[in-house]
């Protein structure tokens, strides 16, 4: 079997010292959600496509037991053990899991192991075991759903919302929703804020820069999260210019950086994402930069005092930024 490391021990310390270096202005517990989510999306992206909740659980499991305990690399060999026992625990009553890992293990090249035997034994006796069952189980499933459902709404009470309310509340995306706007509340000034944008003119522009972003995904995804966090496209675009120069699509690495044009984790090499998850992270850290400005002190050279060790970052994006909105506007 293939022993080829999915997260090593040097990628998770240098997404720890990425994060507290970056993130020095939130509390050590950010740090630590912070580097567990980005640890979580690079382990999910090698892993077989099961449902959410199953990723997650295998996911919490090689954290827990590779990451944490044994300070070692996550292999695949790790991750076709991590699965193979979660399947165990489920006794295979979720045929498309069976179907969906079966292929992983093909695409990865997994061989013959000297557990194989019993592997193939476990996976007849649960294809059978399904067969004779499938009736019945879906009965108890929908029995034991009814049952939960119940349960969960009995005990569902005050102090269980508010327990729960905290760890949403003291996320980074903004939660204040303005009512007038429906759009997130932030401290940046109105012309930073999201403001519809003539689509066509501003992939006019992006055409005269040859960029890659004004393909899809990657257009559509930085306007959604332009609005989902309350900010002015053109700025997203602008900052994706200043980082990387709009992405030029010649590039001979163009699709992976408009991955994280953004440069965030430090680079895109380093984090090699999606776009909508790089936006995310962007948009976040903005809207987080932006709190607390001094009057007086424009709000992108606020927010270059942490986004970027370059003291001229501001500088660019606002040109950029000045330019984009001539150029929608026919001024250019």
């Amino acid at each position: 079997m293939e022993q080829r490391d999915v997260l090593s021990v040097d990628s998770v310390d240098r997404i720890r010292v990425y994060v507290k270096h970056k993130y020095h202005h939130l509390p050590r517990e950010k740090h630590a959600e912070i580097v567990v989510d980005a640890i979580v999306k690079i382990i999910e992206r090698q892993l077989p496509e099961f449902e959410a909740t199953m990723k997650q659980q295998i996911c919490q499991a090689l954290i827990q037991d590779i990451v944490i305990k044994e300070k070692r690399p996550v292999s695949l060999h790790d991750i076709d053990r991590a699965c193979t026992n979660q399947i165990e625990q489920v006794f295979g009553n979720d045929a498309a899991a069976l179907e969906q890992f079966e292929q992983w293990r093909t695409q990865n090249g997994m061989v013959l192991s000297e557990h194989e035997p019993e592997w193939d034994k476990l996976l007849s006796r649960i294809q059978r075991w399904f067969k004779r069952s499938k009736r019945a189980l879906m009965y108890a499933c929908g029995c034991l759903v009814i049952m939960l459902a119940a349960y969960g709404f009995s005990v569902l009470n005050a102090s269980s919302l508010d327990h729960a309310l905290p760890a949403i509340e003291d996320s980074d995306a903004v939660t204040m929703v303005n009512a007038e706007t429906s759009l997130p509340s932030n401290e940046l000034p109105r012309m930073y804020q999201y403001a519809e944008v003539d689509r066509d003119k501003l992939k006019a522009y992006l055409d005269t820069r040859q960029s890659k972003l004004v393909e899809e995904p990657y257009f559509d995804a930085l306007l959604r999260t332009a609005k989902e966090f309350n900010i002015s496209p053109i700025l997203l675009f602008a900052i994706t210019g200043q980082e990387q120069g709009f992405v030029h699509r010649e590039h001979e690495q163009a699709e992976r950086i408009a991955n994280n044009p953004f440069n965030v984790f430090h680079s895109w090499q380093d984090y090699n994402t999606t776009i909508e998850d790089s936006a995310a992270i962007a948009a976040r850290t903005i809207v987080n930069l932006s709190k607390d400005r001094p009057e007086g002190v424009d709000a992108i050279v606020w927010i270059n005092r942490k986004y970027a060790e370059d003291p001229n970052w501001s500088t660019g994006v606002l040109s950029l930024f000045e330019t984009i909105t001539a150029y929608i506007s026919n001024d250019l």
